[in-house]
């Protein structure tokens, strides 16, 4: 079995990826966590210690995590797509039992099946994770519709049982 795509992401592909395999890893988002932390405890401390003013900072800084860090990842992806010709070249990648060979511009690549550790499918597209924050992102528009589809998941799923 040999499956054929050939496609080109633009930074928002990269950074939805990268966002769904991020929120695939954590029920919580860690910006959340940390800057619900500060607000909590900076709610604490104004209450307790009769409305301190570094108390209201703490807050404001909670809240500036909270809403700032994703637009901070954003920034930092499409600077990161920016400076990576290679993202912006068309992605010609081959799938078959041996393994997974991408073509991208000059660099060409052969994978074998071990590489990956798993399969993650979102709306747009499949992940094949390779380690904790790598993984090739593959749009589902680039597949010759729902049959090709379903042969890459059944070939994946094949390959990725251990």
């Amino acid at each position: 079995m040999n499956l054929s795509i050939r496609f080109f992401l633009d930074w928002q592909d990269y950074f939805a990826a990268q966002e769904f395999f991020r929120d695939s890893r954590y029920s919580i988002a860690p910006e959340k966590v940390v800057g619900g932390v500060v607000m909590v405890t900076s709610a604490l401390w104004f209450f307790i210690d009769e409305l301190n003013l570094a108390a209201t900072f703490g807050l404001a800084l909670g809240l500036i995590i909270v809403f700032g860090a994703p637009v901070v990842r954003r920034w930092a992806s499409k600077r990161k797509w920016r400076r990576e010709p290679l993202y912006q070249t068309e992605h010609a990648v081959s799938f078959s039992d041996e393994g997974v060979r991408f073509l991208m511009g000059h660099v060409e690549s052969n994978l074998d099946w071990l590489y990956y550790q798993r399969l993650v499918e979102s709306p747009e597209g499949f992940l094949l994770i390779s380690g904790d924050d790598a993984f090739n992102f593959f749009p589902k528009r680039a597949f010759g519709g729902e049959s090709m589809i379903n042969e890459f998941r059944r070939l994946a799923q094949k390959k990725l049982k251990k």
